[in-house]
């Protein structure tokens, strides 16, 4: 069991981090391409495309969204550890561990939540074809690619939740995925 819960975490980490991970960054890269021909468009030419500003905007911010589970994923998201280094520091490391199992179930709560509540807005938008202001690009793929990142961000942490079950019973699974990504800032 445990082999093949690792070898579907690699598959999905494989296609979070290389797959998403440098598809968001493709992108991204484009919304910036698109950003600086608007620039030269407005400026120097003097006219623009009318869905320029809306396709940059919308654009950077999906890749954002799907980027979102990949740093899930990576533990490398922002959190204030002030207490639990304390913690560590003090020797309550099983508090530590618990303390982030009980982190990571609430992220999976609330992503799943989102999740749950997300659907019927997409729906919605989709039945009154809501578009963005210069009324060329519709909202709900947007909606959908937010979705779709809170879903990954979700399916991350029902793995990272495994492992933190695991890491309090004394165990250590999926050790090529470290459990805290250690940013020093």
């Amino acid at each position: 069991m445990e082999i093949a819960l690792d070898r579907t975490y690699r598959v999905y980490r494989f296609l979070l981090d290389d797959v998403i991970g440098y598809g968001s960054a493709l992108v991204m890269f484009a919304s910036v391409i698109l950003a600086i021909a608007e620039i030269i468009r407005r400026y120097i030419l003097g006219v623009v495309f009318d869905w320029g500003q809306d396709a940059v905007t919308y654009f950077t911010v999906a890749a954002i969204f799907l980027y979102f589970a990949v740093t899930q994923a990576r533990r490398s998201h922002l959190a204030v550890t002030a207490v639990l280094d304390a913690l560590r520091v003090k020797g309550y490391t099983k508090t530590v561990l618990v303390l982030r199992l009980i982190v990571t179930a609430g992220s999976l709560a609330l992503y799943s939540t989102i999740v749950y509540w997300g659907y019927p807005t997409i729906e919605r938008s989709m039945l009154l074809e809501r578009s963005t202001q210069s009324m060329v690009l519709l909202i709900w793929p947007f909606q959908l690619i937010l979705l779709i990142g809170f879903t990954l961000s979700a399916v991350t942490c029902l793995f990272q939740l495994y492992q933190d079950i695991q890491a309090v019973r004394g165990k250590t699974v999926f050790a090529w995925a470290p459990a805290e990504e250690g940013l020093e800032i």
